[in-house]
């Protein structure tokens, strides 16, 4: 292989494993770990795997969506929120058949998400459609003004 190839390739390899943005750092990792992984030695049986996600905020909302193919969200997954911190968590089942390979993840699963301050804990609302579980927090209007705080003598 000619030098300029190994440059071509290695700079792709390099690409593909620089992260773009911090928060896709651990789904690339586990990524990159599963390719290593031979036949059916999974570094992360037993463990609980991530749940891929997207989250934005529009129009006074802060939308999680997490994918999560192939559960039934009424039995499957958890969601529950405290100290401004929102987690799912839940499992899939895996579904034996003979002379199958499957490079599917099965188990257990959590993924936990802080909330901008300002969140409504009281009135978020979740919805799964296709694979995809969709999270949405209402949250309130932040002030940008600064208030003074008057300081008292004590004795």
């Amino acid at each position: 292989m000619a030098l300029s190839e190994r440059k071509a390739m290695n700079s792709q390899i390099t690409s593909d494993l620089v992260p773009t943005r911090g928060r896709e750092v651990w789904p690339r990792v586990t990524d990159w770990l599963d390719t290593l992984a031979l036949g059916d030695l999974n570094w992360r049986a037993g463990f609980p795997h991530t749940v891929r996600i997207e989250e934005y905020n529009k129009d006074g909302e802060f939308t999680i969506r997490a994918e999560i193919p192939g559960i039934d969200p009424d039995k499957d997954i958890e969601i529950n929120v405290e100290d401004g911190v929102l987690t799912l968590e839940g499992q899939r089942q895996e579904k034996h058949q003979s002379g199958q390979r499957s490079e599917f993840f099965y188990g257990r699963f959590i993924r936990s998400v802080s909330l901008p301050s300002g969140a409504d804990e009281d009135h978020i609302k979740a919805s799964y459609h296709d694979g995809i579980l969709e999270v949405q927090v209402p949250v309130k209007e932040r002030s940008d003004q600064s208030h003074k705080i008057q300081v008292t003598r004590t004795q």
